[in-house]
């Protein structure tokens, strides 16, 4: 146990380093590599329908209701009643955290996944259900 925390403690140290060195195969020396010149590779991308009856059940049924006639946990309006505008200014407010009271938190983290497309289509389709 002595000496697992020692390597552990220095592997932390080594991992936390905001500097990435490159060993060059001409010198012994590292090469210091800049934090902007590393490329991450970036998540996969869920694919989330652009079908608004399928988005909505993918992504809004569960807390507003099938016909979005609920609350959602309660303390939401009752979405079925908004129009159009009124649903895509509430998810773009959503996404940009601008948007929202005591369901902000839960909202934002739907609504930050959803492409304009898909936000369009819903502002168009929850009003018809």
């Amino acid at each position: 146990m002595k000496i697992i925390l020692p390597i552990l403690s220095s592997l932390l140290l080594i991992g936390c380093n905001d500097q990435t060195t490159v060993q060059s195969s001409s010198t012994k020396s590292p090469e210091v590599v800049p934090p902007s010149t590393i490329v991450a590779t970036p998540p996969e991308i869920v694919n989330i329908p652009l079908d608004p009856s399928s988005l909505f059940s993918k992504k809004c049924a569960s807390c507003h209701g099938d016909k979005a006639e609920k609350q959602a946990l309660g303390k939401s309006q009752v979405i079925a009643n908004l129009e159009e505008i009124q649903i895509k200014d509430a998810l773009k407010g959503y996404q940009a955290g601008t948007y929202g009271k005591e369901m902000k938190a839960i909202m934002q983290g739907q609504a930050k996944s959803l492409e304009p497309e898909q936000i369009d289509a819903l502002a168009q389709y929850i009003p018809t259900l």
